[in-house]
């Protein structure tokens, strides 16, 4: 029971102490609130981003080889020929030996891409048309907005049917107010009947020119070898360029992610062997999401770093404080010594005060941190921070660290101090 109240009694001498300069000891909690507040912050922000992106990489499937005809660098020789048709890209008889050779290929669906103008009246926007079979519904992750879309169905193509299914902005854009589902659109000289409309964000990125990413259309892909055929005009400064590309973009969706890991070492090699050039592109989501772990990580080392910076400063604002308080208090200490306090008990009683200082700052911090960090962040920079409580609880113990060794050094020069001197002390 006594040793209890030895330790009440510490512990209410420390906070009279801090109470009696109250503007000190608020202002040495700031910095330590700042100091947690901004380390959250950090950690916040960087997982949000870290997360953001993770998802974007999600939806094109953990299990999925992308892979995308691209247009080779044109060689010197070339430069300036006009009329002829640049064949390059993936070709059917590629799809067919990945089909063929690489193990755990579960589906493999195929696109073919063009840039088209989309007129409705009064309203043209240039857009990517996709002609796409029904499988690519389900390897691309695309989600339609309602019930009443659909999409490509195996009878649409057999039939060559003149439907198509296009991004929810780019109906808006097309033809809003009116309702899109049962309207026509033309795309270059052909009309199509709206049949779906998918949902914002869930397009794939096919890297098409002249048109934006968000600004898709789906047709069937007997429909577009038949009304448009497999090479491409563009115009570019002037002069007309023709493209033929036979596929271009390949989904490969594997049975999971060790079969993705087996394939992207086989496909490459299989690719290299029938291209001269590389005129094609290999994404692989499950190595960019990884990887995005592995910098997330890096990342988190680096602002634990500043935190560190940041805290020790805070924890140096600390130690000056108690040295002054030491110089102040002398006469104090020295009259507690001679009353029978031991040096344990003058240590505690400082170590008390630091701890305090430290423990306040980054309760508040943490408050300031979880409740404020995502939204502020959310309303200037327009993401989202998301708070762990890895992120509440890694900050306050670094505090609570730098408090205490803040402490210890002018606690340990108070317990120092003769008595008969310190009785002296003016």
């Amino acid at each position: 029971m006594k040793a209890i109240h030895k330790v009440t009694d510490v512990i209410r001498l420390g906070l009279q102490s801090l109470t009696a300069h109250r503007v000190r000891s608020v202002l040495t909690a700031i910095g330590i609130l700042f100091g947690v507040w901004s380390v959250i912050a950090m950690l916040a922000i960087n997982e949000g981003a870290a997360r953001t992106s993770r998802e974007e990489l999600a939806k094109l499937g953990s299990e999925n080889l992308i892979l995308r005809s691209i247009k080779p660098i044109q060689r010197s020789r070339d430069t300036g020929q006009t009329g002829r048709v640049a064949n390059y890209g993936l070709t059917h008889a590629d799809i067919s030996r990945l089909r063929d050779n690489v193990p755990g290929v579960v589906r493999c669906t195929i696109a073919h891409t063009s840039p088209q103008d989309a007129i409705v009246p009064s309203k043209l926007i240039t857009v990517t048309m996709l002609g796409v079979e029904p499988a690519f519904y389900r390897s691309a992750r695309l989600i339609l907005t309602d019930k009443r879309s659909r999409f490509i169905t195996h009878a649409d193509v057999l039939r060559r049917r003149n439907v198509c299914v296009m991004t929810a902005d780019l109906a808006k854009r097309l033809f809003s107010p009116e309702d899109p589902i049962g309207n026509s659109v033309r795309l270059g000289a052909q009309a199509f009947v709206v049949v779906g409309i998918t949902a914002q964000g869930t397009q794939i990125d096919v890297g098409a020119e002249g048109a934006s990413s968000a600004d898709q259309v789906y047709i069937p892909i007997s429909t577009d070898r038949q009304r448009f055929g497999d090479i491409t005009i563009r115009l570019s400064e002037g002069a007309f360029s023709f493209e033929q590309v036979d596929v271009s973009l390949a989904i490969l969706q594997m049975t999971d992610e060790q079969a993705v890991l087996k394939a992207a070492k086989i496909v490459p090699h299989l690719l290299k062997r029938f291209h001269d050039r590389q005129d094609y592109d290999i994404r692989i989501p499950l190595a960019e999401i990884e990887q995005q772990k592995a910098q997330q990580k890096l990342w988190n080392y680096m602002f634990f770093a500043i935190a560190a910076v940041s805290l020790i400063v805070g924890g140096i604002g600390i130690m000056n404080i108690m040295l002054a308080s030491v110089t102040e208090r002398t006469r104090e200490i020295g009259v507690r010594r001679a009353l029978g306090a031991k040096k344990r008990d003058i240590v505690a009683q400082f170590l008390v005060e630091s701890v305090t200082l430290t423990t306040i700052g980054g309760l508040l911090g943490i408050l300031v941190g979880a409740l404020g960090v995502p939204l502020v962040v959310r309303w200037v920079l327009k993401m989202q921070a998301i708070v762990e409580w890895p992120t509440l609880v890694v900050p306050f113990s670094m505090a609570m660290l730098v408090g205490l060794g803040s402490g210890i050094y002018p606690a340990v020069r108070a317990a120092a101090l003769d008595p008969i001197v310190a009785l002296r002390h003016e």
